[in-house]
């Protein structure tokens, strides 16, 4: 039951506009370091960053290695009413993003001379390197931590703060790179980069002293949470080890197939590749909603959050797509190219690549799914077919065989080919009726309502008769649908009167017939308050008769401020 705007649409929206800036930050710190150098320094710089890219991916990936898989055991301990555990579960993350950034540190110290030696690339694009990489040995070292921060504060409902901190550090990024490349050249961008993700890192920090926080944690170290954290984030942390690796194999075939003067042929093909990044925000923002929904066995809600996010994931491709299209002779430009054939070349290359770019998008979102249902391997292999299995050897070879337009049309038909091997393999391995989710044999087993609506008195009335009438058509007994069709009723209407004078709250209901009763579990977006806790002030007439109602109606009540809203639990017990 929907009436325009809803609960679940509300917190998906506010959700992806955080963790696609989350996401794009990645991407974006490299895009616009490359842009400074183009227009400050010259096409020599923007080859020399995309020497270093591969390392800073490398770093994401083994940042993302904590920061993602953290984050999904947080809600999930949270979605079971268990905070002692999701405060170790960040406790743990805390501590393991300190340790890997500092690895990361010390080994881009002692191997980072060899590795820009290993290209070959020209003298001028090697001493170029140096410089900027010698500061984004800093940058690696804090970029675990403000992985992990960004996206706790993002799964613990501050969507707000998280987009503050994330659009500080590109600002941070751009305006000081800007402003330090002239004076100091190319290490003047890198300190630009250090001084954006020291700023995100405190911005972050900030949601531990606000009223709807829920994160407080326990230092915690666990051979058993670590392996549990690694499967968990190895599919997401993978998009950044595949691009890395894609990324140093394209750098090194651009050089040893056309010339290393043809470097920045690479460079471009990499600020497209970039734009894919932004496509995992849409994972971050159902992450915690699906995890949520599927602990519950609330089906029906995770399959609207699926519609949500399958509609975004299509129209971000598209814009994506028709966004580098009309930017790339700009983008040309800007990286300081000056050779006219070496221009064109550039132009159309990026125009060929980005064709593949709504395909990646619906790859992110499958991937991103799949392991939110702990389908580790499928996700795993999903993200290797995306960016590296079809991507490489196409592009090499077609590369080859048709020179460099052979190779960016590699590039662009591999997304395409990988989700129809997807496709193709699912509907053989699990159904056609289970295509994309792998629901249909646990919504048989399932008996569930899920009604959104506003917190308005006629729509209660209408949510109350609909749960009555969906009991009914399941052979509840008439005792337990009155009882029920009662708490639904004055619980909404409780939290109606608790936002008087404010916005009329979204509010959600979901409806599970179980085998000792039947359970609602209640949430809205209004003002935090314990709905079901008994122990609380009797300071109304209908706060009396919910408590009442509860005491005498039901065998369990749980309430748990989950992402910053409201989220209540009860069983009504069967007559």
């Amino acid at each position: 039951m929907k009436h325009g705007k809803s609960f679940l649409s509300e917190k998906y929206y506010s959700l992806l506009l955080s963790g696609t800036l989350s996401t794009l930050v990645v991407a974006a710190m490299l895009m616009t370091d490359s842009v400074v150098a183009g227009l400050a320094l010259g096409e020599d710089a923007v080859a020399a960053i995309s020497l270093v890219a591969p390392v800073y991916t490398l770093a994401a990936f083994f940042g993302g290695m904590i920061s993602i898989g953290v984050p999904i055991l947080y809600s999930r301990a949270m979605a079971a009413f268990d905070k002692e555990h999701a405060d170790r579960c960040f406790g743990f993350g805390l501590l393991m993003a300190a340790a890997v950034g500092l690895v990361l540190y010390l080994t881009a110290a002692a191997f980072g001379d060899a590795y820009l030696r290993f290209y070959g690339s020209t003298a001028a694009v090697y001493e170029a390197a140096k410089p900027y990489f010698f500061w984004y040995r800093f940058t690696i070292l804090l970029l675990p931590m403000n992985f992990l921060l960004t996206d706790i504060v993002l799964a613990d409902g501050d969507e707000g703060l998280s987009l503050a901190a994330n659009v500080s550090q590109l600002a941070a990024n751009i305006a000081l790179s800007a402003a330090l490349a002239g004076p100091f050249g190319i290490a003047g961008i890198g300190v630009g980069s250090l001084a954006g993700t020291g700023l995100a890192i405190l911005i972050s920090l900030l949601h531990f002293f606000r009223p709807g926080s829920s994160l407080r944690p326990r230092i915690f170290a666990s051979r058993e949470m670590l392996r549990e954290v690694s499967r968990l984030s190895i599919v997401d942390a993978g998009a950044y080890l595949f691009l890395a690796c894609f990324t140093a194999a394209m750098n090194r075939f651009v050089i040893s197939a056309f010339g290393p003067e043809k470097l920045i042929l690479a460079s471009v093909m990499l600020f497209v590749k970039e734009f894919q990044l932004v496509f995992d925000g849409i994972g971050e923002a159902i992450t915690p909603l699906m995890s949520i929904y599927l602990g519950e066995g609330s089906y029906p809600g995770a399959e609207e959050c699926w519609r949500l996010a399958d509609r975004t994931a299509l129209a971000e491709g598209l814009a994506a797509t028709l966004a580098v299209l009309f930017l790339a002779p700009l983008v040309a430009r800007i990286y300081g190219i000056r050779d006219g054939a070496v221009f064109t070349c550039a132009v159309e290359g990026m125009r060929l690549t980005a064709l593949g770019l709504t395909a990646l998008s619906l790859l992110y979102l499958l991937s991103a799914y799949y392991l939110i249902l702990d389908k580790i391997t499928m996700s795993f292999v999903i993200c290797a077919l995306r960016d590296l299995v079809f991507a490489v050897p196409l592009a090499v070879g077609l590369g080859r065989a048709f020179g460099v337009y052979g190779m960016f049309a590699g590039v662009a038909l591999s997304p395409a080919l990988a989700w129809l091997a997807v496709c193709v393999y699912v509907r053989v391995r699990y159904g056609r009726e289970n295509w994309p989710l792998l629901l249909a044999e646990k919504e048989k087993l399932n008996a569930c309502a899920f009604f959104e609506f506003p917190a308005e008195p006629e729509k209660i009335v209408q949510v109350r008769d609909a749960v009555g009438d969906f009991l009914k058509a399941r052979g509840t007994d008439a005792g337990t649908v009155f009882r029920t069709t009662l708490l639904v009723e004055e619980l909404f209407m409780l939290i109606r009167e608790k936002n008087a004078g404010r916005r009329t709250p979204h509010a959600e209901c979901s409806v599970l017939i179980r085998d000792d009763g039947v359970q609602l579990i209640l949430k809205d977006d209004g003002v935090l308050y314990a709905l079901t806790d008994g122990d609380g002030a009797v300071d109304s007439f209908a706060r009396y008769a919910v408590d009442e109602l509860i005491a005498h109606m039901t065998s369990q009540r749980l309430y748990l401020k989950t992402m910053s809203y409201n989220r209540s639990s009860v069983l009504i017990k069967k007559a």
